[in-house]
């Protein structure tokens, strides 16, 4: 086998939607003639963990934890309404920098890696996967799973602060041998601030496992017409659209308040809790916290309709492809989309033939797409997603896809 040495901050025992791209090339990785070597941390600060994704790195792969200098206290100027960039440059996990990098340059000589992934975010990993080029010259690729300089959810401080963590960015893609993003919004906007990376970028989308879906508890019979948005909400994402249309249906149709339920699982922040309780919607909305993955997906499967929220407006949202939505695919359940109309998501969902997508300023649209697709519930109609458009979204697909790109640079 060859070996490839992946830099992932985001790792199991963690959780969240950040772990499953590198875990899912670490499983497939060996089927494909490549041995994966993990470099992670020992001491992340991340508070959503899941155990038992650990069961799905599989025996091939050698998993190496070094420490990382980082503290809850280091956050403090956050609790204190404070950008963490007056500090920390290009993100607060800075401090597995010096570790990263001695471990890392050890493994490359030690294992005899022959290619180096790095993923982001966090963008450490890409400083890090950087200078390990430079110190072993082995091939590198970096991976962008969301933009870095051009982030929607990131505000310099200063236009230093900016124009610094641009020469980071720029310096990286150069010394990059090839580039993977998750989307193509990324990769266009790459090329178009640094045309040199034309020649060698490609997307990888995000995606699902087959696997995943095996053996999920199902329930035989449902009560209640249920929607279910798995995943965080945070930043400029909101249910509000939603839950003004959901109120309006519950105030004008009693069957409305019996029998639809709405479940919101994971990190749903302050927000969404506060607006259910204005609308009075306590009696249909219910949260839960952070599950393990499976059981994630077993809410996907036993529910009715799943809710996808992308509602940043303009351009912003539109190239936002979030990871869930080939979960929500591969549940094969109907989507309701409060998105931009023609953005990535959007695509997707209607080429599939998997939902609807509204625009959050239509609120009445949404309205009508819950009242639709509970009807269709009420007369025992079921709309699936096309099974052959979404089998290009297969993790092991996409790792094969990788996979072609370590061929290129490991003759």
């Amino acid at each position: 086998m060859k070996k490839a040495l992946l830099i992932a901050y985001h790792f199991p025992p963690l959780g969240g939607g950040g772990v499953f791209r590198t875990l899912k090339f670490t499983k497939y990785l060996p089927e494909f003639g490549y041995q994966p070597h993990v470099l992670a941390v020992k001491n992340p600060m991340h508070r959503t963990k899941d155990p038992t994704l650990v069961r799905e790195i599989p025996l091939e792969a050698k998993i190496y934890r070094t420490f990382s200098f980082e503290h809850r206290i280091l956050r403090v100027p956050r609790l204190l309404n404070m950008n963490l960039k007056w500090f920390y440059m290009p993100d607060d996990h800075i401090g597995w920098l010096p570790f990263g990098v001695s471990t890392g340059a050890k493994l490359v000589k030690k294992e005899n890696i022959d290619v180096i992934y790095a993923t982001s975010p966090i963008w450490t990993s890409l400083l890090i996967g950087f200078l390990l080029k430079k110190k072993t010259q082995k091939p590198l690729v970096v991976d962008f799973r969301d933009p870095w300089t051009d982030n929607s959810f990131i505000r310099y401080p200063t236009k230093f602060h900016e124009r610094f963590e641009r020469k980071l960015e720029k310096k990286v893609l150069t010394y990059a041998d090839y580039v993977t993003v998750a989307t193509d919004s990324i990769k266009n906007t790459l090329i178009s601030r640094y045309p040199f990376v034309k020649s060698k970028i490609e997307t990888i989308t995000n995606g699902f496992d087959p696997e995943d879906f095996k053996n999920l508890k199902i329930h035989k019979k449902a009560g209640k017409f249920r929607i279910t948005y798995v995943g965080s909400i945070y930043g400029l994402l909101t249910a509000k659209p939603f839950l003004i249309a959901l109120k309006e249906l519950v105030e004008e149709k009693k069957e409305f308040r019996e029998k639809v339920e709405v479940v919101f699982v994971g990190d749903y922040g302050k927000e969404t809790p506060r607006l259910v309780r204005k609308f009075g919607l306590e009696e249909n909305v219910k949260f839960i916290e952070y599950v393990p993955h499976r059981k994630g997906l077993e809410f996907m499967v036993n529910s009715q309709a799943l809710l996808l929220l992308i509602t940043l407006e303009g351009s912003k949202g539109e190239g936002i492809l979030t990871g869930k939505l080939f979960e929500y695919l591969a549940s094969r359940k109907p989507i309701i989309a409060i998105a931009p109309e023609n953005g990535l998501a959007a695509e997707i969902i209607k080429s599939s033939n998997a939902g609807t997508v509204i625009s959050p300023r239509k609120v009445q649209f949404v309205k009508k797409a819950i009242a639709d697709f509970y009807e269709q519930w009420i007369e025992g109609k079921t709309s699936t997603p096309d099974n052959a458009s979404i089998t290009r979204y297969s993790r092991k697909v996409l790792t094969h896809k990788l996979v072609q790109i370590f061929e290129k640079l490991t003759p």
